[in-house]
């Protein structure tokens, strides 16, 4: 069995070469790469990565085009293998659940806070609603420019590889935050910037991915929201200039009357998560986002 070649960390693999065809190779998402003239005229074909030979784990086994050979994919790693992309210049993990992960940063709205899980948060439930299955990279504290004495902001954890993105095509990209940017009194500027520079990042690693922005859950202008909802709608005018899908909740806390189930101004009490997960999920549908998992 021949082994494409792409870096692989810590996996005994030896490399060898997939021989492209003439014209063009076909890569995830349609697109097409042009690998040039006959490679049996210049006797020295371009290698073809394991991510173009077989981007997603789809059960079909990988082939050398011209002898017809079996190739291995990261799919054929354990799970939890470490790769190189090249493409994003970081080592990214394996994951056979790939294909229907929602990738999630976010903070402790998405984390847990307050005596609630982070699979029982408003965010991962609405997300599972719709037949996603999450992987969360983010945490508590944190936001785009926001961190703790312990944990770095979005974009610098995913730089400096404190956080690992799942290798592959995930089903769904989500961003969600900036409520720890408005406490931390974070100007406008610093959090487009590091804004800009985490999906610069994450569309390097997903390039053929949906993404979506989730906003700052906040009471509403006119109703305290204050700058909670300032950076909910900035994170909006981010959103729509970058063609990113966006859902508000600037004013959630008022519109769907969970101001009550707030326990300390901020996070709320399991049924507030719960009422919240379900005004997600709503407005997921009403987008069209729909995980391969949903029923």
């Amino acid at each position: 069995m021949l082994i494409a070649g792409m870096a692989v960390a810590g996996i005994g693999l030896s490399a060898a070469t997939v021989q492209p065809a003439t014209g063009s190779h076909q890569l995830a998402g349609g697109m097409s790469k042009p690998t040039g003239p006959d490679p049996s005229a210049s006797g020295t074909p371009a290698p073809l990565t394991i991510s173009e030979v077989n981007s997603v784990p789809d059960g079909i086994r990988a082939k050398d085009q011209r002898s017809g050979e079996e190739v291995a994919t990261p799919w054929d790693l354990p799970a939890g293998s470490m790769i190189f992309n090249p493409a994003s210049g970081r080592e990214e993990v394996t994951d056979p659940a790939i294909a229907r992960l929602a990738v999630l940063f976010g903070d402790s709205q998405a984390a847990g806070a307050a005596g609630v899980n982070e699979a029982d948060t408003w965010v991962q439930l609405g997300l599972a609603e719709r037949g996603y299955k999450v992987k969360f990279l983010g945490g508590g504290g944190i936001g785009f420019a926001a961190k703790t004495p312990s944990t770095s902001n979005y974009a610098d954890s995913l730089d400096t590889g404190r956080k690992v993105l799942p290798y592959g095509n995930p089903a769904l990209v989500v961003v969600q935050g900036g409520g720890n940017d408005a406490s931390q009194g974070i100007a406008d500027a610093r959090i487009l910037s590091n804004a800009d520079r985490l999906l610069h990042d994450l569309k390097a690693s997903y390039p053929n991915s949906e993404f979506l922005f989730i906003g700052t859950l906040a009471k509403g202008q006119g109703y305290g929201g204050g700058r909670r909802s300032q950076v909910d709608a900035l994170l909006a005018g981010f959103a729509q200039r970058n063609g990113i899908r966006f859902i508000s909740a600037g004013d959630w806390v008022t519109r769907y009357g969970v101001g009550d189930k707030l326990v300390d101004g901020v996070h709320l009490n399991r049924g507030g998560h719960q009422a919240l997960a379900k005004v997600l999920a709503t407005d997921l549908k009403a987008m069209g986002i729909r995980g391969p998992g949903a029923k």
